[in-house]
């Protein structure tokens, strides 16, 4: 499995992606509103204007009609402008009048009046009023005295539009107010630069703020990255700091938890490694013995005079050769997890008794138990243990050995005591490691792997197996399901 390397060209740091991205956000943020408040107030603007043109021609309509029904006889509107009393009305900076009847075609005959700001706006009014304006007014008929009014935007100016009726058939006057936009006043423009020097000024204040939040996050980051390289250097002591019970601090934990697993990983690599020396060095040794001294019986084979004493000879050693092996292929399967345990209902006592008389020597064995105890279990690597703990106890310790079979709370318990002095205190704690044997055993036929054999075997059903404070007694704790003898 290969690291993955950054490749292709450098980019921006996560910093200054992150900054760039809170601006980009605040920017389109400023954006919208600054579009919205303009809008807003565009629309609101227009209709104060619009309010204003129909504020003032509401009241020269007014005007309009209490002359027109006080004098109906006049039509001319030169005479009409004359005779109407003005109210003092100064918002609407172009007006018109015009009489409207059924020969009314256009605004040719119409009469600005109160004109602020010259420039056509007869010819204005004309264009924005729309087609079809004057056949209204034609065919539809109004009671005398009533009016109509509605305003329309023109261009830069706000056109307004009132028909009053004197109550004959299609007839009436026609006013149209104007209002320039730029007289009246336009707060938008103002706005929109208020709006995009405060744009301008968070757009500042967000890069500072983004500055400082992403040193405050990218800071640790940096130092998970130092810590990675010193461990990828070999320095396994440091640690990041964690201040706070934020994502951050909880990243710096992480990582220190990470560090701490990876140091105990690397430290039972490493005594793993000196275990599985040692255990290379103590096979090496083991072997030697048997080697070397069958190596000298097949030389003294050769010589007449010490060819009976050698055959003598070889078969122990090929013995302690042979069980040497299997004890090592047991381990060996043991280690790579491919050892089977094949559970079957067997009389506890009975297998016990079995072992026991397969030492040969039953008078220094004394069996106590009940009589039975049906459990299910692997018989096959129960026999292992008890095989392993009665003939350590018979040739390291003294007779006679006492084996007890009993029940616990939930277990089945089987003892081996024997007389001797028991295991030397010094051997007490590693007395199942494997290839540990006491000085008496050295020169003998143990392998040293009997105890480490049993106990593993003890573990693979599901048990325990210990040694007591006195050195002497061996105890085997099995799960005590119940089942029936075979």
């Amino acid at each position: 499995m290969t690291t993955p390397t950054p490749t292709g060209r450098r980019g921006l740091s996560l910093a200054w992606r992150i900054r760039l991205a809170l601006v980009a956000l605040v920017a389109l943020t400023c954006a919208v509103l600054t579009g919205v408040a303009t809008t807003t107030l565009q629309q609101s603007n227009e209709g104060r204007l619009r309010s204003m043109v129909t504020s003032d021609l509401l009241a020269d309509t007014d005007a309009v009609g209490k002359t027109a029904m006080a004098h109906p006889e006049i039509r001319d509107t030169v005479a009409l402008v004359v005779a109407v009393e003005w109210p003092n009305t100064t918002v609407s900076t172009h007006r018109l009048l015009l009489w409207v009847d059924r020969n009314t075609e256009d605004f040719g005959t119409a009469v600005e009046y109160a004109v602020v700001n010259e420039g056509g706006f007869t010819a204005k009014a004309a264009r924005c009023a729309g087609p079809g304006v004057f056949e209204q007014f034609t065919t539809t008929t109004y009671s005398a005295g009533s009016s109509t009014h509605w305003t329309t935007a023109c261009d830069d100016q706000v056109l307004g539009f009132s028909y009053y009726s004197t109550g004959e058939q299609a007839g009436g006057w026609l006013l149209v107010h104007g209002l320039d936009r730029a007289l009246a006043g336009d707060p938008v423009p103002d706005l929109a630069r208020t709006l995009l020097l405060a744009s301008a000024v968070a757009l500042v204040a967000t890069l500072l703020v983004a500055g400082w939040l992403t040193e405050l996050i990218s800071r640790p980051l940096a130092r998970a990255r130092e810590m990675a390289d010193e461990v990828a250097s070999g320095d396994l002591g440091v640690r990041l700091p964690v201040e706070g019970a934020d994502e951050v601090a909880g990243m710096s934990a992480a990582v220190n938890t990470m560090a701490d697993r990876l140091t105990a990983q690397i430290d039972d690599l490493a005594r793993a490694n000196q275990v599985q020396r040692r255990f290379v060095a103590d096979v090496a040794h083991e072997l030697r013995t048997p080697t070397a001294a069958l190596l000298a019986s097949a030389e003294s084979l050769a010589h007449p005079e010490t060819r009976d004493e050698a055959s003598g000879l070889v078969i122990p050693q090929l013995r302690r050769l042979a069980g040497l092996t299997e004890d090592l292929l047991e381990i060996s399967r043991m280690d790579a997890g491919r050892a089977a345990v094949v559970p079957s209902q067997v009389d506890l006592v009975d297998l016990v008794r079995e072992v026991v008389d397969e030492t040969g020597r039953p008078v220094d064995v004394a069996l106590s138990a009940p009589a039975e105890l049906p459990v299910e279990l692997d018989p096959a690597r129960t026999r292992v243990v008890v095989r392993n703990l009665v003939a350590n106890a018979l040739q390291h310790g003294a007779p006679p050995v006492t084996v007890r079979v009993g029940e616990a709370v939930g277990e089945a318990v089987v003892s081996v005591t024997d007389a001797g002095p028991g295991v030397p205190p010094d051997l007490r704690e590693r007395v199942f490691d494997r290839f540990t044997r006491g000085d008496e055993a050295r020169h003998g036929a143990s392998t040293g792997l009997g105890l480490a054999i049993a106990r593993e075997n003890a573990r693979l059903l599901g048990g325990t197996l210990g040694l007591g404070a006195d050195g002497t007694t061996f105890t085997l704790r099995l799960p005590a399901t119940r089942g029936h003898a075979t």
